[in-house]
């Protein structure tokens, strides 16, 4: 299938297309506070409550929030439809088929648009799904109109708040994707700790307290940034950081990283003299890239440098047998140092040792 085009990401989340919806109404159960637990159909939906029918086709009436058993988003609406429509996009996105993924959810989107106003409907949920597909799938420009759609905005207020924050960092890779480094530079800026006292000595800010799967994106975005103004070293560091703190966890986003990483590597001059410390940091990345994703993923300018590095062997020197200083004891069972058999060397003979002690009496002994 073909990857879904900008312009059909622009036209499928515009106001107008989302008022368009396929779906007239659709099935739920609703557990009201007084009146049991009555199926029937939403017609609509708003901040204020839902447009519901008894039977298919019949005239809705307005039933407001209040009237639904549960607390803020957490009302009990069952949308029947709900796994049986998303069955298919969350196949194609567990099977990493992202460009699919993209057009499945957002057909979704479009289709149950009916539902965006109601709390935890899957309507909302495809369109963030929708976002992340994109961004998987690396089409970072076509994110951009859907997050500034109207329609996004229920993303943030009809979805439980892990979404909310998820979409924050879909904000910023929509930017990445425009190109504006100087836009995601500054809004970079609020996760990283600000450069006071010691911290000016490090060579970039260090980050502020972030969950993995969030440290290691803003990582390989403010790596692009650094690469984009030609700080190459810099931008090497934080490829290591993201790829090391997603390596177990976001395959993607670490492949990612780690390819970054070798570009930068390979165009380093030493690698062309051979130089055996940049051939070893380039080996080293290239032979874990090629141990974790196959070496027939990697690109084939680094395939040759995906070997097991030859590190050189650090040889253990036997420790060294300190001398006693002068007047010291030898330890025992040590060889007696040269001098010590009564005659220093080249002067008076040593003075005899004293004569030990007697030993004490045994306690019977002293008692007779």
């Amino acid at each position: 299938m073909k990857p879904l085009s900008f312009l059909a990401v622009i036209a499928s989340l515009t106001l107008p297309g989302l008022l368009r919806a396929q779906v007239r109404e659709t099935p739920v159960t609703i557990a009201l506070v007084e009146g049991g637990n009555p199926q029937g159909y939403i017609q609509n939906s708003n901040d204020q409550g839902v447009l519901f029918a008894t039977a298919p086709g019949g005239a809705g009436q307005m039933l407001t929030y209040d009237k639904i058993r549960g607390e803020g988003l957490d009302k009990l609406i069952r949308f029947e439809e709900r796994a049986e429509v998303l069955g298919t996009p969350r196949a194609f996105f567990a099977a990493g088929s992202y460009n699919e993924a993209a057009e499945a959810f957002g057909k979704v989107a479009r289709d149950y648009a009916i539902i965006l106003g109601g709390p935890q409907n899957f309507a909302s949920e495809a369109l963030f799904y929708q976002i992340e597909s994109l961004k998987r799938a690396g089409q970072y420009a076509a994110m951009a109109p859907l997050l500034n759609s109207p329609a996004a905005a229920t993303i943030k207020t009809k979805l439980s708040p892990a979404y909310a924050k998820s979409s924050e960092f879909h904000q910023l890779w929509s930017i990445f994707g425009q190109g504006d480094f100087a836009g995601l530079k500054t809004a970079l800026e609020v996760y990283q700790e600000p450069q006071t006292g010691n911290a000016k000595l490090l060579s970039s800010p260090n980050f502020k307290k972030l969950p993995p799967n969030e440290l290691s994106q803003i990582a390989f975005l403010r790596a692009k940034v650094y690469d984009s103004e030609g700080a190459k070293d810099k931008a090497l560091e934080d490829y290591y950081r993201c790829f090391t703190l997603a390596y177990g966890n976001d395959v993607l986003l670490s492949k990612l990283a780690m390819g970054a990483a070798m570009l930068i590597q390979k165009e380093d001059p030493r690698i062309a003299q051979e130089n055996k410390a940049a051939l070893n940091q380039m080996q080293s990345i290239a032979y874990l890239y090629s141990r974790r994703f196959g070496k027939e993923s990697m690109p084939a300018e680094f395939q040759a440098f995906a070997v097991k590095p030859v590190l050189p062997k650090v040889e253990q020197k036997a420790p060294a047998v300190q001398k006693p200083a002068d007047g010291a004891k030898p330890a025992e069972g040590a060889k007696p140092a040269e001098g010590a058999d009564g005659k220093a060397k080249g002067g008076t003979p040593a003075p005899a040792p004293a004569a030990p002690a007697a030993p004490a009496a045994p306690a019977e002994a002293k008692a007779k």
